[in-house]
């Protein structure tokens, strides 16, 4: 009893001390990345991305399951999208040995499936006038699911009998976000403009005189980092 007390206590002391030393008799599971990039291809759908890169197990033991998030960003630094890389293929799971490289790659993540569709709506508009100057000032909102990369905003004038004046006034915006909203001010260089209660702004034609057209996020740059990895020991 007494030798095999002596042979344990003996036993947690070099265990201690190797933990101690830096060193563990438990193997560690490690999967280091050595080289991401950005990938841009085009094809039937249009522009895509994907990161493509590659990753080693560098750890001391076999890795059974491994995960590689991405990150897309544009050049505001803007997070767009996550993503990740997980070793599975179409044959189903796969381990990565001592030493193994993987080569990953992470596609940018398909855009929703609703239907893109450019809007503005006007929330007011009232016909201001000074002495130098007639406007028609108001706000207009984004109320559609897509960045408005540019729109613009047809203004008509009226004289005292109701006639419309012209040239129309015009105002433009460009990068309205899904939501926001624009103030928005659209100048008529005469002042025979009487009529308050005609004085209005619209949209005539949202395929033509709204010109809104829908913004593609464009990816800048990427990032990636190790998710989750879970390992084997391979000792006997």
């Amino acid at each position: 009893m007494k030798r095999t007390y002596f042979v344990f206590l003996v036993f947690s002391v070099v265990l201690i001390s190797l933990v101690v030393a830096g060193c563990s008799l438990v193997p560690n599971t490690s999967l280091e990345i050595l080289q991401y990039s950005l990938e841009k291809e085009i094809g039937d759908d249009g522009l895509t991305f994907q990161i493509g890169g590659s990753a080693r197990n560098s750890g001391a033991t076999r890795i059974d399951y491994a995960e590689i998030k991405g990150s897309f960003y544009d050049e505001n630094d803007t997070l767009l999208a996550t993503a990740s890389a997980e070793t599975i293929s179409g044959e189903g799971p796969f381990s990565l040995d001592l030493g193994e490289i993987w080569n990953f790659t992470i596609p940018y993540p398909p855009t929703q499936d609703e239907p893109a569709y450019p809007s503005l709506t006007i929330l007011e508009c009232v016909l201001e006038k000074d002495s130098s100057q007639a406007a028609l000032v108001g706000t207009a909102q984004n109320d559609g699911n897509v960045t408005l990369a540019f729109a613009k905003l047809t203004g008509h004038f009226f004289d005292a009998d109701g006639n419309e004046l012209t040239p129309v006034g015009t105002a433009t915006v460009t990068n309205l976000e899904v939501g926001e909203v624009w103030d928005f001010t659209i100048y008529f260089p005469r002042y025979d403009v009487d009529l308050v209660e005609d004085g209005y702004a619209k949209i005539e034609d949202p395929d033509q005189d709204l010109q809104a057209v829908e913004q593609i996020d464009e990816v800048d740059h990427v990032s990636v980092g190790v998710g989750v990895v879970r390992g084997t020991s391979i000792m006997p």
